[in-house]
């Protein structure tokens, strides 16, 4: 009988969060009530708050989703990681690196409309912009590794050299959602491959 609750509760947040996403997609996160939401769910906010107490709940739950789809488990200090990231970095090839970024683009239209709101979300929420620049440092960090583990470059240049790595692929990659322009993928990915593997990889 729990696992019967579990199921149907599990469903209803499965619910609110499709709802909450085409909502915050469609009118911008700081313009969608909880009323809004509930509506749309056909609930109540009373029902609403029973599974989020907030709206900043509720991002949360769409990061875990972002994660989930990236396969991202917990690691030290509960924060994500990516062995595959790590992996990739640490080899330091360009066809891998290639390969790795192939296979996150595949997957964009999965997580990136919960980034999209994330972010937007970033810019009136203080809960949510620490939760989001978390998220990034915690990609960063698997980038770092990768270096660490290589032992290749400098270690004071890593975390900037990382960044400057994420950055490049959150940029390309809005480039197919938020600003709805798609340019030739196949080049972008190359271009993003060849930038990552001199930035993270090539000593010579």
């Amino acid at each position: 009988m729990s696992s019967l609750r579990e199921a149907q509760k599990q469903l209803t947040r499965d619910t609110i969060v499709e709802r909450a996403l085409e909502l915050f997609t469609e009118k911008g996160y700081a313009a969608t009530t909880i009323d809004d939401i509930a509506a749309a769910v056909g609930t109540t906010r009373v029902t609403f708050y029973a599974h989020y107490p907030s709206r900043s709940d509720l991002m949360r739950d769409f990061m875990a989703r972002v994660n989930a789809v990236l396969d991202r488990a917990d690691g030290p200090n509960r924060a994500s990681t990516a062995a595959e990231l790590v992996d990739v970095v640490r080899e330091g090839e360009l066809e891998g690196i290639l390969a790795w970024l192939e296979s996150r683009a595949a997957l964009w239209p999965a997580f990136r409309p919960y980034l999209d709101v994330l972010d937007e979300a970033a810019a009136v929420d203080r809960e949510v912009r620490a939760l989001v620049e978390g998220w990034h440092e915690e990609v960063i960090a698997d980038i770092v590794r990768g270096m660490q583990l290589a032992g290749r470059f400098p270690e004071e240049t890593h975390h900037i050299r990382g960044t400057l790595a994420f950055t490049q692929l959150d940029y390309v990659a809005t480039l197919w959602t938020r600003r709805k322009f798609e340019p030739n993928r196949d080049h972008a990915l190359e271009v993003l491959a060849d930038s990552w593997y001199h930035l993270l990889c090539d000593e010579g």
